[in-house]
């Protein structure tokens, strides 16, 4: 982020902090550190679509 101002702009658009990690799936964003909402949020894509490898 300290090298890329467009990547930190970003980061506040879609977060609203100055904080990482931010993780994003749709409409949810998940701001630090949960592996329990990280895991939902992982459920919840799974349901509407496969991710591809």
């Amino acid at each position: 982020m300290t090298r890329d101002p467009n990547a930190l702009e970003e980061l506040v658009r879609v977060s609203g902090v100055r904080s990482v990690p931010v993780v994003t799936c749709g409409n949810d964003v998940l701001v630090g550190y949960d592996p329990a909402r990280l895991q939902s949020i992982v459920n919840c894509a799974r349901q509407h679509s496969e991710v591809e490898s």
